[in-house]
């Protein structure tokens, strides 16, 4: 059972709002009217099928650096802003959300170096179990059986495709770490077993930590970007750095032939 907030953690996890909208607003899930995959017939050995898709992360806000700040780093605000986010990570730490408190106290190193969690870790498990995850999921499952019941044995999926997964459950350390996405891969590999379709798909769930300059987050945002931007690192000792993240779900695929 998640240990309760110690109530001098309470309100840096309340406002840690600033750590877990990494992404900014998140983006719009893919219309269910997208168009169906291409599907390459004769491609893979006899009964198999193959999956593919992209949808990049695209270019945004969170990644903004010291050269689109031009503003001059005031080392006084640098602690006190510092000082803030460390106490925004224990904060986490202390309401059992150790990958919030991970990846926030990453973004404050400034080394700008990817973090990701692979299938199978907590935060893997965690994801498959969600509600948002199990949506997009199910819609991705669809789209491929629709391919390959069409012939298909090599599916490609577009970005259209492929929608953001959004954790919207706020006692998930999901929340805290990522909130709203912003890209997604998937692969996959099956065969035609007993009148269906078998086979497992990949999923990697993509995003970028930083602060957009639309998020105020109750007033959290502005000091963790002022150390991302006019403070960032490498030029700033102490400064941070925006850094990709993604958490990586590997599923059962299932369809009706």
């Amino acid at each position: 059972m998640r240990r309760r907030i110690a109530a001098a953690a309470a309100p840096f996890v309340i406002a840690a709002l600033a750590a877990t909208a990494c992404s900014g607003a998140p983006a719009a899930p893919a219309a269910a009217s997208a168009p169906s995959p291409r599907a390459t017939t004769h491609t893979a050995a006899a009964g198999g099928f193959t999956v593919s898709g992209v949808r990049p992360v695209p270019v945004n806000g969170s990644q903004d650096t010291p050269a689109q700040a031009g503003a001059t780093c005031d080392s006084a605000r640098l602690a006190t802003d510092r000082s803030l986010g460390n106490q925004i990570a224990s904060g986490f730490a202390a309401a059992d959300f150790p990958a919030a408190a991970s990846l926030l106290n990453h973004f404050l190193a400034g080394a700008g170096t990817a973090i990701s969690y692979p299938a199978g870790s907590r935060m893997s498990r965690l994801a498959a179990a969600s509600s948002a995850f199990q949506g997009v999921n199910e819609q991705v499952q669809a789209a491929v059986g629709r391919a390959l019941r069409a012939g298909g044995t090599r599916v490609e999926l577009s970005a259209g495709q492929l929608p953001t997964v959004t954790f919207s459950e706020t006692s998930s350390d999901l929340y805290w770490s990522f909130r709203g996405t912003q890209g997604l891969t998937v692969t996959g590999h099956g065969s035609r077993q007993g009148g269906r379709y078998a086979g497992t798909l990949t999923y990697v769930i993509r995003d970028s930590y930083g602060f957009p300059a639309d998020d105020t987050l109750d007033g959290f945002g502005p000091p963790m970007r002022y150390l991302q931007t006019v403070c960032g690192a490498p030029q700033h000792a102490g400064g941070a750095r925006w850094f990709p993240d993604a958490v990586t779900v590997t599923v059962p695929f299932a369809q009706p032939d």
